[in-house]
């Protein structure tokens, strides 16, 4: 069966800091696709670390990680690094800059279709933006 199939493993991975402190001791995982995956620990029991070895962001670790052809993995960081000069729109909009072209390419042709029942007006619009003086019907 599909829902069988092993994406991700994690073999006898360690994991031990500078000050000696080991966090993650020969560790064995496998992922089956579609499967929901909660890590849970005390503060300091190596939660985000499995998480950053996963994502592929701490090659620094022994043992093996294999991911299934064709697979990837995301990773959203608890403290993202921001750009100090954008705002959190700009941001935003930066990390969905596709979904925010198909809004703004949706929004250009609804305007052309609605142009011949539009009027632009000073008082209750935002903007440049338009509203209706008259809709057909």
């Amino acid at each position: 069966m599909a829902d069988e199939k092993i994406i991700f493993s994690m073999v006898g991975v360690s994991k031990t800091f500078t000050n000696q402190k080991k966090v993650l001791n020969n560790i064995y995982l496998s992922f089956f696709y579609g499967a929901k995956i909660g890590i849970i620990g005390l503060n300091g029991s190596g939660k985000s670390t499995l998480m950053k070895i996963i994502a592929g962001l701490d090659k620094n670790f022994q043992g093996e990680v294999v991911f299934s052809p064709g697979y990837t993995v995301g990773y959203l960081e608890q403290e993202p690094r921001l750009d100090d000069s954008k705002t959190v729109r700009e941001v935003v909009e930066e990390g969905c800059a596709a979904t925010v072209a198909l809004l703004k390419e949706y929004e250009e042709i609804n305007m052309k279709l609605c142009e011949p029942f539009l009027t632009k007006k000073k008082r209750g619009c935002v903007g440049s933006r338009w509203t209706t003086s008259r809709w057909p019907g």
